[in-house]
């Protein structure tokens, strides 16, 4: 499993969901610190697994919420 944010995450994502890198490399750049959101760059958020498999990501309470209501994903703390 790749520890989010990592430079072994980012080479993953950046073959995977090239955008989705972009996206949050831009964020953690902006915020100078990666310990934020994968997503929109609030805090706190920790390490979560996708249920059904190996992908992580740093997601907050909202962005788990949402994910959740849109895609049906179920993202569990690491």
């Amino acid at each position: 499993m790749l520890q989010p944010h990592s430079s072994e995450w980012f080479e993953h994502l950046l073959l995977t969901n090239t955008q989705q890198a972009m996206h949050t490399g831009a964020i953690i750049a902006a915020a100078g610190r990666e310990d934020i959101c994968s997503i929109c760059g609030d805090e706190p958020a920790p390490p979560h697994r996708l249920a059904d498999g190996e992908w992580t990501m740093r997601l907050c309470d909202d962005c788990v919420g949402i994910r959740r209501m849109m895609f049906g994903e179920v993202w569990l703390p690491v």
